[in-house]
C-alpha cells in the first residue's frame, strides 16, 4: 500500500533544484562511496573466521541469547546451533555487532573478563577487527547508538542497496517538488535535514540497531506537502496490492492515511528490517517544521496549483468549446459556433482546423466584424506548412465581399500568401481589385509592384511566357517609373520583400525582362513546368 503526491509542471523558476540535489548527493553517495563496501566487509569476514574470535565469541553469544525471549533472539540462536557457514555465519556475526546489550557488556569487559585466559588474544583479534570494520564507509557514516551526534545527518545520505536507494529517491522525486515549490528551496533543505534527524532521534529512543536510509526525511517531504496544502487537491498516485492509478484528493487526508498505512505495515510485520519509527518521526516532524516555516504569502499555494492544473483545465476548456462549437454548427447556429472557435482560437492560436472552422461560421454569419476578425487571425498564422493547408481558405478570403472588409495591408498580405500557395490568379484577382483605385495606388505602391513581381517570377520560373507577359504589362502601365512606388524617392534603396531584391544585376539567360524604368533584379529562368 502506497499514496504518494506528485507534482509534474515546472518552469525554469520552480525547477526543484535542492529535490534535484539531494537526489544526486545520494546517487553519488551509494555508488561512488558505498560501492567499495562489499569489498571491506569481505576482508573483515576474512579476518573474522580466520582468527580465534569466532572460539571465543559465538559461544558466549549463544549463551547471552539463551537468556532472553523475544523472537529475534531466539531466531538468531537457533541459526547459530546449526553450526553455520559462509554467508550465514557473517549474518550471525553481523547480527552480534548490531546487539547493542551483547556489546555493551563486551565492550565492560562482562563478556571476556580480564582473568580468562583468551583475554589478551581476544582483545588484540578484536581491536583489529574493528579496524577492518571502520573502513567500511557505511559503518562509519551510519546512525548507531553510539556513535557520534553528526550521524544524525550523514545516515539520510546511506542506503542498505540499490532497491532502497532507488525505493526513496523515486518517492523523493515525486513528492519534494510540491514541498519545495511552498517552502522555498532553503526552508525546504532545512525542513528534510530536520525530519531525518528527529526520525533518527526517535529510533535511537526505540531501537538499538544501526539504521540507514532517506526514508525518515522523505516521510517529512511527503508531510510537508499534507501541512503546507491543506484542503486544497492536490494529484497523487496510489498503489493497492496489484492496483494503481492517480487521483486529485485533499492533501490533508495524506496525513491520516499515510500514518494508517505505516501502522498497518508494522503491525502486520513486526519483525520487519524496515524502520517504521523514523518513518512516523519523520512525518511527523515534517507537518510540523512545515506548519512553522509556512510561506506568509497565503496566496503562494493557489498560485502553485493553478500552474500545476493549468494544462489539465485548458484542455476541458478546449474539449468543451469544442463540442459547443461542433453542436452549434450541427445546427446552423454560426454565431455562437463562431463565438466558440474564437475562444478555442485564442488559447491555440496556430491551431488551423480551427481558424479554419471560424472562418467558415464567420462566411456563413455574414457579419462583418466577425469575418475580419476570422480572416485576420487566419492570415497571421505562420506555423510550418501552413499555407499548404490554409490554400482553400486563401481562396475564399480573395471573394469581394470579404475583400470589403479587409484593410489594404491585410489585402496585400493575403496576396501575397496567395502568391506563395501558387494561387497565382486569384492573387492577381487581389491586386487588380487595389489597382483600380489610384490613391490606393499612389499609397501603396511598392508592396503592389512586389506583389506583381513575384507573380512575374513565378511565371517565369515555370515556363509561363504568356502570364509573364500579361504581369509586365501590368508592371508597365501602372509604375512606369520609381517614382510611382508610393511616394519612394528615386534614388532610395526600397525594402527587401518577396519577390526578388533590390541588388542590381545582370538578368539571367533566358529570362523574361521587367519593364526597364523598373531596375528589378528578378533572378529568374525560363523552366518548362514539370
Amino acid at each position: 500500500m502506497l499514496i504518494i503526491p506528485y507534482q509534474t509542471k515546472f518552469t525554469a523558476r520552480s525547477l526543484p533544484l535542492v529535490t534535484l540535489a539531494l537526489i544526486v548527493i545520494n546517487a553519488l553517495v551509494y555508488f561512488a562511496f558505498q560501492s567499495g563496501d562489499r569489498q571491506a566487509y569481505r576482508r573483515a569476514a576474512e579476518y573474522y573466521f580466520s582468527s580465534q574470535l569466532p572460539a571465543i565469541e559465538l559461544p558466549r553469544y549463544a549463551a547471552a541469547l539463551e537468556r532472553r525471549s523475544d523472537r529475534k533472539s531466539l531466531r538468531v540462536l537457533r541459526a547459530l546451533r546449526t553450526q553455520p557457514q559462509n554467508d550465514e555465519a557473517w549474518a550471525i556475526v553481523t547480527a552480534m555487532q548490531h546487539d547493542r546489550e551483547f556489546m555493551q557488556d563486551m565492550k565492560a569487559g562482562a563478556v571476556v573478563p580480564s582473568a580468562d585466559p583468551a583475554r589478551a588474544v581476544w582483545r588484540e583479534q578484536r581491536t583489529r577487527f574493528e579496524a577492518l570494520l571502520q573502513q567500511v564507509f557505511t559503518e562509519r557514516f551510519a546512525l548507531d547508538p553510539d556513535g557520534r551526534w553528526w550521524t544524525l545527518l550523514t545516515y539520510q545520505f546511506l542506503h542498505g542497496n540499490a532497491m532502497h536507494w532507488f525505493g526513496n529517491m523515486l518517492v523523493l522525486l515525486l513528492a519534494g517538488p510540491f514541498a519545495e515549490a511552498a517552502l522555498g528551496r532553503v526552508r525546504f533543505l532545512a525542513a528534510y535535514l530536520i525530519s531525518g534527524v528527529c526520525a533518527g532521534a526517535l529510533h535511537l529512543l526505540v531501537s538499538g540497531q544501526t539504521l540507514v536510509g532517506a526514508s525518515g526525511a522523505v516521510s517529512g517531504a511527503m508531510a510537508m506537502v499534507a501541512a503546507l496544502y491543506g484542503l486544497r487537491k492536490v494529484p497523487v498516485f496510489y498503489w493497492l496490492f496489484v492496483y494503481f492509478n492517480t487521483a486529485r484528493v485533499p492533501a490533508l487526508l495524506l496525513l491520516p492515511v499515510w500514518l494508517a498505512i505505516e501502522a498497518v505495515q508494522w503491525a502486520l510485520s513486526p519483525e520487519s528490517r524496515v524502520a517504521y519509527t523514523a518513518h512516523i518521526g519523520g512525518f511527523l516532524a515534517g507537518a510540523l517544521t512545515a506548519w512553522v516555516l509556512k510561506p506568509r504569502d497565503a496566496g503562494k499555494i493557489d498560485r502553485i496549483l493553478d500552474e500545476q492544473f493549468a494544462d489539465e483545465r485548458r484542455s476541458t476548456r478546449q474539449s468543451t468549446l469544442l463540442q459547443e462549437a461542433q453542436h452549434a454548427a450541427a445546427r446552423l447556429d454560426t454565431r455562437r459556433a463562431a463565438r466558440a472557435y474564437a475562444q478555442l482560437l485564442t488559447d491555440d492560436p496556430g491551431n488551423i482546423a480551427y481558424a479554419t472552422a471560424y472562418f467558415n461560421m464567420a462566411l456563413l454569419g455574414r457579419n462583418s466584424e466577425t469575418l475580419l476578425d476570422a480572416a485576420l487571425r487566419v492570415l497571421w498564422i505562420r506555423a510550418r506548412g501552413a499555407r499548404t493547408e490554409l490554400r482553400p481558405v486563401y481562396l475564399q478570403m480573395s471573394q469581394p465581399h470579404v475583400l470589403a472588409v479587409l484593410p489594404v495591408d491585410e489585402q496585400l498580405r493575403l496576396a501575397r500568401r496567395l502568391v506563395a500557395a501558387r494561387e497565382d490568379a486569384a492573387a492577381l484577382r487581389v491586386v487588380d481589385r487595389l489597382l483600380a483605385d489610384d490613391t490606393l495606388k499612389n499609397l501603396y505602391g511598392r508592396q503592389l509592384a512586389d506583389c506583381l513581381l513575384g507573380l512575374f517570377t513565378t511565371y517565369s520560373r515555370h515556363g509561363l511566357k504568356s502570364q509573364a507577359e500579361h504581369v509586365k504589362e501590368r508592371l508597365s502601365s501602372h509604375f512606369p517609373s520609381p517614382e510611382g512606388l508610393g511616394g519612394i524617392a528615386p534614388n532610395s534603396q526600397p525594402p527587401l520583400t518577396m519577390g526578388g531584391t533590390t541588388r542590381s544585376r545582370r538578368p539571367a539567360a533566358g529570362t523574361v525582362n521587367p519593364p526597364s524604368a523598373i531596375d528589378f533584379d528578378l533572378d529568374t529562368r525560363m523552366n518548362p513546368r514539370p
